[in-house]
Formats: C-alpha cells, sequence, structure tokens
C-alpha cells in the first residue's frame, strides 16, 4: 500500500498497521486481513490495476444497508480512491447447516421488510452501482417487469453479445422471452431492499449463525431476486426457504418459472465475466421455460 495512503489509514484508524495477511478476495481485488498495534483486525480492498474502482459505491451500499436495516454488514473504517476499510467479521464457517441457514432466513426476511420511500411502487435505486466489477443500471421506474427486463435481463444479455461471450443465437431466445416476461412477472409486487449478490462466499457463516453478508450490489426489487440468487449459488438448501416462508410467504409460482427467470440474472453476469459452461446453464433455462 502505497506509504500517503498508509499514512491515512493510520490515522483513521488511530492504531499502526503491524501485520498483513492475504485473503481470498474474488476475482477484482486484492483482500488483505490488517492487524494494528492495539489488536484489532480489519479488512482492506484493493481493487485490481485491470479492474475499476468499485470502492466509493461499495461503501454508499454497505452504509444504506446499515442505516436501513439490522442486516450484519460491515462498519466502513476507510475509503479512498482504490482502497476500502472494513471491520472484520469473525467466522469460522458453519457447524450446523439448519441453524445457519434459518438465521440466515430471519436477517434476510429482515432485509426485505425494508421498503423504498414514498407512497409510489419504486424499483431500482438513486444511482447505478455494481455488481463485481460489472455496472449494474438502476434507473428508478413504478414497473417491475420493464425494470427487469430493460436493466437486468437485457442489459446484461446485450453486455455477453456485444463482448463476444453470447452467442447470437441466444441473445435472441433472451430476446424472445423477454417480449414475454409480462406473463411471469408481476408489475407491481412489494419492493424489498435487495443485497443483490447471495452466493455462498457472500454470506459470512459461523457456528449455528449468519456472521455476516459482504459485497452487496443493492437495489429495490421484487424480493425474490435475492432468494433465485440463493437457491441457484447460495447453498442454503430447503430449510432456508421453509424458515423464510414462515416469515415471509413465498407467492405460488416462484419455484415453477419466477426462480429460473430471476437466475438468468446472475448466470449472465457469470457469463460476462467467466463465459464457458455459463452459456450453458442460460440455454437450459431457456429451454426450460420454452423459449
Amino acid at each position: 500500500m502505497a506509504g500517503s495512503i498508509s499514512e491515512k489509514l493510520e490515522t483513521a484508524l488511530g492504531a499502526a498497521i503491524v501485520r498483513s495477511k492475504p485473503l481470498s478476495g474474488g476475482d477484482i481485488a486484492d483482500v488483505s486481513l490488517l492487524t494494528l498495534a492495539d489488536g484489532r483486525q480489519v479488512v482492506a480492498k484493493r481493487p485490481r490495476m485491470d479492474q475499476p474502482d468499485t470502492t466509493a459505491v461499495e461503501k454508499m451500499m454497505l452504509k444504506h444497508i446499515a442505516s436501513k436495516s439490522s442486516l450484519p454488514v460491515p462498519d466502513v473504517l476507510f475509503q479512498s480512491k482504490g482502497v476500502l476499510v472494513l471491520s472484520y467479521l469473525p467466522h469460522s464457517g458453519a457447524a450446523n447447516s439448519e441453524a445457519v441457514a434459518t438465521d440466515a432466513a430471519r436477517h434476510i426476511a429482515g432485509l426485505h421488510a425494508v421498503r423504498p420511500k414514498g407512497s409510489k411502487p419504486f424499483f431500482g435505486f438513486n444511482k447505478d452501482t455494481y455488481i463485481g466489477p460489472l455496472p449494474q443500471q438502476n434507473k428508478p421506474t413504478d414497473n417491475w417487469c420493464k425494470f427487469f427486463r430493460e436493466h437486468r435481463l437485457l442489459a446484461m444479455a446485450g453486455s455477453c453479445a456485444r463482448t463476444g461471450r453470447l452467442p447470437q443465437a441466444v441473445m435472441t431466445r433472451i430476446e424472445n422471452l423477454a417480449d414475454k416476461l409480462n406473463e411471469f412477472l408481476p408489475t407491481t409486487p412489494a419492493s424489498s431492499l435487495l443485497h443483490g449478490d447471495l452466493w455462498a462466499g457472500n454470506m459470512l457463516m459461523d457456528g449455528d449463525r449468519a456472521a455476516g453478508f459482504i459485497d452487496p450490489a443493492i437495489s429495490y426489487g421484487h424480493n425474490e431476486m435475492d432468494l433465485a440468487f440463493i437457491d441457484l449459488m447460495g447453498g442454503l438448501g430447503p430449510v432456508f426457504f421453509d424458515a423464510y416462508s414462515e416469515l415471509t410467504p413465498i407467492d405460488d409460482g416462484f419455484f415453477e418459472n419466477r426462480k429460473l427467470i430471476y437466475q438468468l440474472w446472475p448466470l449472465l453476469v457469470h457469463v460476462r465475466l467467466f463465459g464457458g459452461g455459463y452459456v450453458s446453464q442460460v440455454e437450459q433455462i431457456i429451454d426450460d421455460l420454452g423459449f
């Protein structure tokens, strides 16, 4: 870390950095566990040179979640160009899978109970954000089906096609599905605060509880977006959905078709980032939906 940033960081934290240990941080940032002279541990994230600097947006998203909900997220301790420092949330993995799934359901149902301000339906956010290193369009609208079609499904599929990650034949099938989305998706469901990137690596488990949730990609939208993500990549299983539905009933049709439609979003994100086998998963969903 550059000296000037290091000095600013030590001033902000009130203690010198005495040790740095690399942590696994995904594909877009170098992540380190820093030990301070007073014994505290914090996490420093630095975007890699070939990736966008998302630190200011991540700071905003974490602060928004913390101010609006009780979801356990890291405290933002410092942010400057190219560096974000967060409180460390200790976690040692799940010792009781059913208990952590139930606890995660409690936290996520609480997050989804947060509504946007105002009396009119509102989907999106007051600024664009990121999912990983990819821009996430959030232009607000009062029509959820339109929002999902334009700012999630077609926006990411189009990016995949333009960068050669998605064959044109598959893009055409997605466009055909997009034209029929109003047959599957509600226009004005309750609008929930979404984490937006609930895969297993972003849910920190500790023993029998969910210790924290990291790396958000927030917006306001249909709660089923997060549920579909968890079903695809969260690793929590049926216990999670049973516990969640006791707190927030899941409408009929989610498991039959809406789940598949919403899972196209994270799969297309992965197509855009990694290509490969994720294209076949997208095609399988389109097959299952009859397009």
